[in-house]
């Protein structure tokens, strides 16, 4: 029985390990000096694009909540007026094919010529969509970009929740290059 209690323990660690979330491009300016940044601002995205959809200004608002909320744990404060970061943000949802090999018990019968080849194929099974928030911080000083980093998940089809956009910013900010919380 107590072998039993530890394996389903273990089991249970495994699984809190494995996120959903998955960084996909973490690239850090080595010659940043991050002790010198104490304050942040967002690039304003309005002027992109003036009339984005509702559910995707809604994603991006809350993005920013999450991204400052993890700067300002870590000691760099919002401020309009000449940041020393400037944090662009970047989110997009693709429509993605599912595949699967296929086996050799799946091959034809044949019969007939001696030189006849079977090769394993990509049938597609279903379709998914995946998210992507790319995170850009530049130093506004230098206008060089210190930090370029992205995560990706499957999302479902409804909308995206603010839990789910916290954990994947929380995610992102455990490799951050700057001051630790």
């Amino acid at each position: 029985m107590k072998t039993y209690v530890v394996a389903l323990m273990l089991m249970g660690l495994l699984f809190a390990g494995c996120s959903p979330y998955r960084i996909i491009r973490n690239q850090t300016d080595q010659s940043a000096t991050w002790s010198a940044y104490r304050t942040f601002a967002f690039v304003d995205t309005n002027r992109i694009d003036p009339t984005p959809r509702d559910a995707y200004q809604a994603t991006v608002e809350e993005i920013k909540r999450a991204v400052a909320a993890e700067l300002a744990n870590r000691g760099y404060q919002p401020t309009k007026d000449n940041p020393d970061l400037l944090v662009n943000i970047g989110a997009v949802i693709s429509e993605k094919t599912q595949t699967r090999q296929t086996t050799i018990n799946e091959a034809p019968l044949y019969t007939g010529q001696r030189r006849y080849q079977w090769r394993s194929q990509e049938v597609p099974v279903g379709t998914y969509q995946q998210g992507t928030v790319s995170l850009h911080i530049v130093d506004a000083q230098r206008d060089a970009l210190i930090w370029d980093v992205a995560v990706s998940s499957v999302v479902n089809r409804k909308q995206v929740t603010p839990v789910q956009i916290g954990e994947a910013i929380r995610n992102v900010f455990a490799k951050f290059p700057g001051k630790r919380s």
